[in-house]
């Protein structure tokens, strides 16, 4: 009892701590919250299972303490916790104090590259002389010297508490045994978040659309140690000058003026389904194990060379929503700071008069994706929050044939023109589905497959449904994969483990393009842009993508854990970066190899420090 008493001083310490930073930070960016009273409060509330992982991991020092002290005497305990007290208390009131001028000057949070600028002293001083500095030299005082009184109590609450839980009695080493591995498996679920599939983030504390209400949200003692984890943002991938990058990556492109019209309706609904690790060997195949996606794509209009950007679903939709590329060894969306700042599809969908929506199973905080969708500003986002407990029978949530049937009944209801997202998850690991097996083995081929099958048969049903709704003649069908899968002896890096399906399919298509096959080599990053221009809305952010109709150069590249592949027309190629060593498809040498693995430096090395300079 004595410990649970001390442990809940110290819960109360820390929430105080963090609501008090919320508190602050509402107060000094008032003029950023144009909402109402209580959404001013909310975001206190919304931050909790953060805030309660945060308390874990800094006071993990404590309880590693209170283990050893099961067992054997600790001495100086209280000597030992005012030390931990002072050194960590000004650095995080430090922090948080900063956080308030940073996100009012800059509008993000305070993170590694924000503390980075204090290197340079003389430069941060006077990017600071406009800022409120004796109000919040105030603010730093008061904070700290009010958290630093407050320590000393809990630390002579430790003193106290030492000779009743320190003294090793070996009659009792098996209840200190006990007592020791319940507080460890306790303390071990609060750092992970829960008993949820995926490990607590900073989308668990996303729920608004609005920028602030989001930073307000997040903990930003997590926010700023999760990013002080991450690798320094130095590029290491830097081969060439800007202008030589230029050269080999930008031609004077002659068919840029070239416009080519596959849709008629100036205004179409758009439904872009994103199919769970659907590869593009298994369509066609001997086995027809789509039968219902071939006949949809013999009404299509359907690229025959699309490569996905990486193996991920957060890295796949990254590129579809925002024709960004895929960075080895980094997830864009696991740093929402710089997640914000990419071009985002549904926005401009949303900026031209369209309804936006994003329709998942899942969880949407998985891999901190929900965080990247609000930021690319659905209008509604529905996910495992929003089915019945019962259609949860999936690892992963609602299976296929349920996120459709919620699509349709979400669709109903959608004002016309709309743009929606559908993603599907049962084709992922592992390969569950409410279906009859129809190819036997429970190797992950077979499982696959049947997986695959039962996909297809979803697909199948949600157009024969969606057919009859009165929408459906405006309405363009864009289907793609997120990612691709290893098929028979594929390995991790080879182009035909990235090669995707890409087909659009709807009354709008002009008849001319029904049915046809386009042999481009392009990338699934590249679907931005070929649709906006499609729709004459405006694609010039969108700096990674190229619109496979007018661009002349036939490229596409991914990335893996160290490393990258380059597709183009008579050659492709795998580069290792940890052993230097280049794979060529075609043995045959050619003084074009060398530009195209050339081509493949620059990418990479312009999209990452791309990536470095979104601050």
């Amino acid at each position: 009892m004595q410990s649970i008493k001390y442990y809940s001083h110290l819960l109360l310490f820390w929430l105080t701590f963090f609501t008090l930073d919320r508190i602050l930070f509402i107060l000094y960016n008032v003029n950023e919250l144009e909402i109402s009273n209580f959404k001013k409060i909310e975001p206190i509330f919304q931050g909790f299972r953060l805030d309660l992982a945060t308390v874990c991991y800094l006071t993990l020092p404590i309880f590693i303490l209170w283990l050893i002290s099961l067992y054997i005497p600790v001495k100086k305990t209280q000597k030992l916790i005012n030390i931990y007290f002072i050194l960590i208390i000004p650095v995080l009131v430090f922090g948080i104090i900063l956080n308030l001028e940073i996100y009012n000057q800059w509008g993000h949070q305070v993170d590694r590259d924000t503390i980075s600028y204090l290197k340079y002293p003389k430069e941060a001083w006077a990017s600071s002389l406009n800022s409120p500095l004796l109000l919040l030299i105030s603010l730093f005082i008061a904070v700290t010297y009010f958290f630093l009184k407050w320590s000393k109590h809990i630390s002579e609450l430790n003193w106290q508490l030492k000779g009743k839980i320190s003294r090793f009695n070996i009659k009792d080493i098996s209840i200190s045994t006990l007592k020791g591995l319940v507080a460890f498996i306790i303390y071990g679920l609060c750092m992970r978040g829960g008993i949820q599939l995926a490990p607590i983030n900073q989308s668990f504390a996303y729920y608004s659309k609005e920028p602030v209400l989001n930073a307000t949200a997040v903990n930003t003692v997590y926010n700023y140690f999760y990013g002080y984890t991450q690798k320094e943002h130095i590029n290491p991938y830097k081969y060439f000058t800007e202008k030589e990058v230029d050269s080999l990556l930008y031609k004077e492109d002659s068919e840029k003026n070239k416009k080519i019209n596959i849709i008629s309706n100036k205004k179409p609904n758009i439904i872009l389904i994103i199919m769970e690790g659907l590869v593009a060997e298994v369509l066609f195949g001997e086995e027809k194990l789509t039968p219902n996606m071939n006949r949809i794509i013999e009404k299509s209009l359907y690229f025959e060379n699309i490569y996905a950007t990486s193996t991920r679903t957060d890295r796949g939709l990254v590129s579809i929503l925002s024709g960004y590329p895929s960075l080895p060894n980094i997830s864009v969306v696991k740093e929402p700071d710089k997640a914000a700042r990419l071009s985002f599809l549904p926005k401009e969908f949303k900026s031209n008069g369209y309804s936006t929506r994003f329709i998942y199973g899942g969880e949407s905080e998985f891999a901190n994706i929900k965080s990247y969708l609000l930021n690319s500003k659905f209008d509604k986002i529905i996910d495992k929050n929003n089915f019945q407990k019962n259609d949860m029978n999936s690892k992963w949530g609602a299976h296929d044939h349920v996120v459709f049937n919620k699509s349709i009944e979400q669709l109903k209801n959608t004002k016309e023109p709309f743009f929606t997202t559908i993603l599907t998850l049962s084709s992922h690991e592992p390969f569950e589905v409410p279906m009859e097996t129809i190819i036997k083995g429970e190797d992950r081929q077979s499982l696959y497959k049947n997986s695959i099958m039962y996909l297809d048969r979803s697909v199948g049903d949600f157009m024969d449904k969606v057919s009859t709704e009165k929408y459906y003649d405006n309405t363009v069908f864009i289907f793609i994969s997120d990612h691709g899968f290893r098929v028979g002896d594929a390995s991790n890096r080879e182009k035909k483990r990235y090669h995707i399906p890409f087909f659009i399919y709807g009354m709008p298509l002009n008849n001319k393009w029904v049915g046809k096959k386009i042999a481009k080599i392009g990338s699934q990053s590249d679907l931005p842009k070929t649709i906006l221009n499609q729709l004459n809305l405006n694609s010039d952010n969108f700096n990674f993508s190229n619109d496979i109709f007018i661009n002349s150069s036939s490229f596409a590249q991914y990335t893996f854990s160290h490393g990258f592949g380059v597709v183009s027309d008579n050659q492709s190629l795998i580069f290792d970066y940890d052993t230097k060593g280049i794979k060529y498809s075609n043995k045959n040498s050619d003084i074009n190899n060398d530009l195209l693995f050339n081509v493949g430096k620059a990418y990479l090395q312009k999209a990452y420090q791309d990536f470095i300079d979104k601050k």
